[in-house]
C-alpha cells in the first residue's frame, strides 16, 4: 500500500502545490477525501484510519517526496 499512498501524495502535491501537507490532509475534510478517494482508487476498499496512519508512518520516515521536490516522478 505504501507505493500507492506516495503516488497519491505527489497527485496531491501536483494538484495543490503551495499548500498541500500531510497536516493538511489529516486535517482538512477535503484534503483528506481528496486524498482518500486518490489512494483507494490505487488500492480498493482500505480504512481510513489504515491510510492514514500509514500516511502519518511515512512522514515520520522521510518517505514522502517534499513540496519543492520534482513532483513529476
Amino acid at each position: 500500500m505504501e507505493p500507492v499512498l506516495i503516488a497519491s501524495y505527489r497527485v496531491m502535491l501536483k494538484t495543490h502545490a503551495s499548500v498541500c501537507s500531510v497536516d493538511r490532509i489529516l486535517e482538512d475534510p477535503e484534503f483528506r477525501n481528496e486524498y482518500l478517494a486518490i489512494v483507494r482508487a490505487g488500492t480498493g476498499e482500505q480504512s481510513e484510519f489504515d491510510i492514514l496512519h500509514t500516511l502519518n508512518n511515512l512522514r515520520k520516515r522521510s518517505k514522502l517526496p517534499r513540496r519543492d521536490d520534482d513532483t513529476s516522478a
